[in-house]
């Protein structure tokens, strides 16, 4: 049976283990606007509400994946998971965000073991996750070994790379630190011997050539986030200010490039060891909240910033104007930036725009609180 085949069956599987054993919920809800809706049910409703265009079941079943928190960190490859049983493409989409920004968390959780093969590519082809290419092997390795338990197969190299099929290819060897390729991966048969020699010989692993390497591994390295300040870093460009927790400190941005928005860089506090607690919100051109964030910061005096990342990372389209406001739930003596740049050169083509906001006066072009974004 072909590959394709089996997914189709898991599917229809599925599809029959929570839709056509338990017509009565959605049936009933379509007769009595009457639902009761679980972590175990919700997927497959929302799967009917939007097959057959209800969209006040949609609208329920969103808010409770909402209020019980099942797009968390701890929750986040389960839902992708679900999402893709279901072909849910939008919740996909969420769920991979998260896991772009907890993907240690992820990676290591027990239903990434659980997970079928498809989903694993899937997850490890994303361009913007956040650890090591040597974090990805490892647990790649280690849900290879869960498959072959599960499916009753000798945990042996060649069956691992069988198992894998066009995974390998997603983890990208090229970028490994070139002493854990030589002490862990060269030792084993993964790979074949053609192909540690084509890494070996290009030196693409010490980054020579990395430009022309046409072979058949992915070579550009993954985006992970990077600080992009509009406050100059350094004890010069820093001063103290009273923040009160009814003040919204506001700036606006603008990218030259699509990109990704991971979180923001923020002052600690000042004069005292202890935890900050703030309430961030993103809104687009439209005034449309994106990203709206309650966040503990534990800081110290002697360290002025800290980053912040968002739960879910958010897609920032080049040109439109975003707008971030942060508050903070009481109020406290922090670190604040001096000499606030308009325009953030990130790299060749890519630049942040900044510009004051309409909040507290304290926070402007030239001075205030939100020294930097979290940009990939």
């Amino acid at each position: 049976m072909s590959h394709e085949l089996k997914q189709y069956d898991t599917w229809v599987f599925y599809v029959s283990q929570y839709c056509i054993q338990k017509p009565f919920l959605f049936c009933r809800y379509l007769y009595t606007d009457e639902v009761y809706i679980t972590s175990d049910n919700v997927m497959p409703l929302l799967y009917l509400a939007r097959k057959y265009l209800i969209q006040t079941l949609t609208s329920k079943c969103q808010q409770f994946i909402i209020d019980a928190h099942l797009m968390e960190p701890e929750n986040a490859v389960e839902i992708y998971h679900q999402a893709y049983i279901f072909d849910l493409k939008d919740l996909m989409v969420d769920s991979m965000k998260i896991i772009n920004q907890s993907t240690r968390q992820c990676l290591e959780s027990e239903p990434f073991l659980l997970l079928p093969r498809e989903c694993v590519r899937n997850i490890i082809a994303d361009d913007h996750h956040q650890v090591s290419e040597e974090t990805i092997y490892r647990n790649v390795m280690t849900w290879c070994e869960e498959e072959c338990k599960r499916k009753g197969l000798p945990e042996s190299d060649e069956v691992f790379r069988e198992l894998l099929g066009d995974i390998l290819y997603e983890i990208r060897f090229p970028n490994i630190d070139v002493r854990f390729f030589s002490s862990t991966i060269e030792k084993r048969n993964i790979l074949t011997a053609d192909e540690k020699q084509e890494l070996k010989t290009l030196s693409v692993l010490k980054g020579v050539n990395r430009d022309l390497y046409k072979g058949k591994f992915k070579c550009r390295p993954r985006k992970t986030w990077q600080r992009v300040m509009r406050m100059p870093e350094g004890d010069r460009h820093i001063d103290e200010m009273l923040m009160l927790d009814q003040d919204e400190h506001v700036i606006t941005f603008k990218t030259s490039v699509d990109c990704v928005m991971h979180g923001i860089v923020t002052y600690g506090l000042s004069q005292s060891e202890g935890e900050i607690h703030i309430f961030v919100e993103l809104r687009d051109e439209n005034g449309e909240t994106v990203a709206n964030e309650d966040i503990s910061v534990p800081t110290e005096p002697d360290i002025k910033l800290y980053d912040v990342r968002f739960q879910k990372a958010v897609d920032i389209k080049a040109g439109h104007r975003y707008q971030i406001i942060m508050k903070l739930d009481e109020l406290n003596w922090l670190w604040k930036g001096l000499s606030g740049r308009h325009l953030v050169t990130v790299r060749d083509g890519f630049q942040v725009e900044f510009e004051g906001g309409d909040g507290d006066e304290n926070t402007n072009m030239m001075e205030g609180q939100i020294p930097g974004l979290l940009l990939s």
